[in-house]
């Protein structure tokens, strides 16, 4: 490993070479160019302005669907906002980059009847006094809009990039103006060592959150048997280090999903829910573990302003006695717990993404060691790496391939079953 010691003092200018430092991720990544304007996302935000032009005076609340609610699961509740009737009010969602065709408005009464009307993804506006409406007495129960988040957890210390040291899959929905919830299923933990987790606010003040509570009880990490260092566990919420709120999830993800010592009172640290076929020696297959964090907000703040892919998660992990955060390519040089760029905060700027955001509830991210896509020397390889669909082109170019997320090879990705 190449002086991996110098990289990480980088404070002392005299040990650290930045140039150094991207020739040696450049030559370890599965991708062998980098586009460094690549903004690393799959996901574009749409605005629609909805006016309320029913013949209905009990109007309350405005939803947007992946597609008809009448789907049920086969939908997902994108957006929600207080509207009135004849107003008009403008929401913004976020869809995949590559999604076309119908979304559908909603418009929903304080006795449960709802009228819906389909629009087009990117359409600037909607109103419901002409076109297809439907008008339904109840609402079929629809699942909230849940993205993929996959880490890698040896950062900055190039690996295997199979992209699935944690893997989470969250959701968020805001039932009142002052109530948001944030919904996480740790699914993954392919880490060989202890990782940490928590999602960040952007914009949202420690203290104007009023509390934190989880609806299912306890916490993922429920009676960890040793010293919190990561992230404090006093409460649900911390404050980060400039003043925002913190929503703290997991000091161990391995103890999360399997909470267990080995006969020496350690918890064992090998791969869960990463391999096809498990062996008890080296991996370990366990359910999934969903919280849901119900968060109550003071005046000032409105839980509809806070979008999916505004939010911050990231963990939590230890390389050569540092605490490093890994946040997504649009925050990752934030440092909410731990101060760990040291002096010059663009030390570690490779140019890539040590997480990524995918569109999809149930994304089949890629088994051990295999990476999540290669493109060295003309060839493609990886778990999503078929030709003109693979993520090796779109991280040498964000411009083609941007549903590589869509074509998995099947022998060489994780489904939950």
């Amino acid at each position: 490993m190449l002086l991996i010691t110098s990289f990480m003092s980088c404070d002392k200018k005299e040990l650290f070479d930045k140039e150094l430092y991207r020739y040696y991720i450049k030559s370890n990544y599965p991708v062998d160019t980098l586009e460094i304007d690549h903004p690393w996302t799959l996901i574009q935000r749409y605005h629609v302005a909805v006016t309320a032009n029913v013949k209905d005076d009990n109007i309350r609340e405005l939803r947007l669907y992946s597609g008809h609610p009448t789907l049920g699961d086969g939908s997902q509740s994108l957006a929600q906002a207080n509207i009135t009737t004849g107003e008009t009010v403008t929401v913004s969602y976020d869809i995949a980059q590559t999604a076309t065709g119908t979304l559908y408005a909603a418009l929903v009464t304080r006795e449960g009847t709802t009228y819906v009307t389909p629009f087009a993804i990117g359409q600037e506006s909607v109103n419901f006094s002409s076109g297809q409406i439907t008008t339904l007495s109840i609402m079929p129960v629809t699942d909230w809009q849940t993205f993929t988040y996959l880490f890698e957890s040896s950062f900055p210390t190039p690996d295997d990039f199979d992209y699935n040291d944690i893997v989470m899959r969250i959701a968020r929905y805001a039932p009142r103006n002052n109530n948001l919830q944030i919904r996480v299923t740790l699914s993954a933990v392919g880490s060989f060592k202890q990782v940490a987790g928590a999602i960040r606010l952007p914009g949202i003040d420690y203290d104007k959150v009023e509390s934190v509570t989880i609806i299912e009880g306890k916490p993922f990490d429920d009676k960890y048997p040793y010293n919190y260092r990561k992230i404090s566990m006093s409460d649900n919420l911390a404050r980060g280090r400039s003043g925002e709120a913190v929503i703290r999830l997991f000091e161990d993800a391995h103890w999360s999903l399997k909470s267990e010592v080995d006969e020496l009172g350690a918890v064992t640290y090998k791969p869960i829910n990463t391999e096809l076929f498990a062996d008890e020696d080296t991996v370990t297959t366990m359910p999934e573990q969903t919280r849901t964090y119900n968060i109550l907000l003071k005046d000032g703040v409105n839980a509809d302003s806070i979008r999916l892919d505004d939010l911050d998660p990231f963990i939590i992990q230890n390389n050569a006695n540092i605490n490093f955060e890994v946040h997504t390519y649009k925050y990752k040089f934030e440092e909410v717990i731990w101060e760990y760029l040291g002096a010059d905060k663009q030390a570690y700027d490779d140019y890539l993404a040590w997480a990524l955001v995918i569109p999809d509830n149930k994304f089949p991210y890629p088994v051990e060691q295999v990476p999540i896509g290669t493109y060295r020397n003309g060839e493609l390889y990886g778990a999503y790496g078929q030709y003109m669909h693979s993520f090796g082109q779109w991280a040498r170019n964000y411009r083609v391939a941007r549903d590589w997320w869509q074509y998995p090879n099947k022998a060489l990705v994780y489904s939950q079953r």
